[in-house]
This record gives structure tokens, C-alpha cells and sequence, in this order.
């Protein structure tokens, strides 16, 4: 009977024990499983935030772009072309609303603006301060004398979202969670070192 007592005692401190070796083992298992997941879930989030902000861009540039360019043929200031010019306008109008909801107003804690709706409170972000000084200059024009001015708030425009986006970060994402191969980026003096005669790619 004692035999049988001290063999279940050892039996009992050999189960606690093997437990022991098993939950030491799986603590650093798990933590890397949980670092692994919740990279993931980093990158996805990261990621969705990049195409919806990415999405609203692409909206908003491609507007600026044919509001310069039908400046640029004159085509801008004909009366024909008038429901044409205030649809854009409209449209350029309304994606800058809608850009409040990612880039929102400023607030320096000076109360400035807080009489008015939440999202008009403080000062304009500089992201949507170009928006509204490209929509006045264009609204104003009345030939194609601001295509200069409309020129560098779109490339401020872009240059802000460049540099929010971080397409070069983007791509070491792709490259280290899916595993892809980002080519190399290249000048054209880089192109033509390569092999010289790839200058004929840009000659007539």
C-alpha cells in the first residue's frame, strides 16, 4: 500500500513536472506566433489605410489635372465647356470636404474657430489648404494666365501625399510580408549606364 502511494506521489510529481518543461516550451512559441499575428494585423491595417488614402488621391489629382489641362487648350474658359467646369469644380469641392475626415483641421489650443462645427474648428491642414487655393484660382481665372500658380499646388498636393503614403516603405512591406521582388529603382542616367543603347528609347 505504501508502495503503491509513493508511486502515484512520483507519478503526480512527474505530470507537474512534465507540465512545467511543456508551458516553458510553448511561452516563447506563442509569444511568436502573437508577434507574427499581430505584425500582420499592423500591416494590414497599414495597409487599407494606404489604398483608401491612395483611392482619395487618385480622385482628387486626376480633377486638378484636367481642370489644368482644359485651362491649358483654352478649352476651360469657352461657354460651352461651362457645365463641364463646374462639375469639376463641384466634384474638386466635395473631395476636399471629404478630405477633412482624414486630414482634420489643426488645433493650437487658442480657441480659434470654436464657435464653429466640430470639424471647421482651428486652423485648415496645409493638405487641404492647397485643395482650396487651387479651387479659388481656378474659379477666378478667366484666362490661363494661374496655369503656373495651379501647377505647384498640385505638386505640393502630391509631394504632402508622397511623403504620408511612403510608397518606398510600401514597397519593403510588399517585399517582406509577401514575399515579392521589388525591381530596383532606376534613373535614366542609371537606364542608359546599363546599356548605352538605350538612349535610342528616347530619340525620335
Amino acid at each position: 500500500m505504501k508502495n503503491e502511494i509513493v508511486s502515484l506521489s512520483l507519478s503526480t510529481d512527474s505530470i507537474i513536472a512534465i507540465i512545467g518543461i511543456v508551458v516553458t516550451v510553448l511561452i516563447p512559441v506563442i509569444g511568436g506566433i502573437y508577434k507574427i499575428v499581430t505584425s500582420t494585423k499592423k500591416y494590414e491595417l497599414t495597409e487599407n489605410y494606404r489604398k483608401e488614402l491612395l483611392q482619395w488621391y487618385t480622385s482628387v489629382v486626376e480633377i486638378m489635372i484636367r481642370i489644368i489641362h482644359s485651362m491649358e487648350s483654352q478649352e476651360f474658359f469657352s461657354d460651352e465647356f461651362q457645365p463641364q467646369k463646374m462639375e469639376m469644380l463641384s466634384r474638386l469641392s466635395a473631395l476636399t470636404e471629404i478630405g477633412r475626415f482624414y486630414f482634420p483641421n489643426v488645433i493650437k489650443g487658442d480657441y480659434f474657430g470654436h464657435d464653429k462645427p466640430s470639424a471647421y474648428q482651428g486652423y485648415r491642414d496645409i493638405c487641404l489648404e492647397f485643395l482650396v487655393y487651387f479651387y479659388n484660382t481656378a474659379l477666378k481665372s478667366v484666362d490661363d494666365s494661374n496655369v503656373s500658380v495651379l501647377w505647384k499646388q498640385e505638386r505640393n498636393f502630391t509631394a504632402l501625399m508622397f511623403d504620408v503614403i511612403e510608397p518606398r516603405k510600401r514597397n519593403r512591406d510588399y517585399s517582406k510580408h509577401l514575399g515579392l521582388t521589388i525591381p530596383k529603382g532606376q534613373a535614366i542616367e542609371d537606364f542608359i549606364y546599363e546599356n548605352p543603347k538605350n538612349i535610342n528609347v528616347f530619340r525620335s
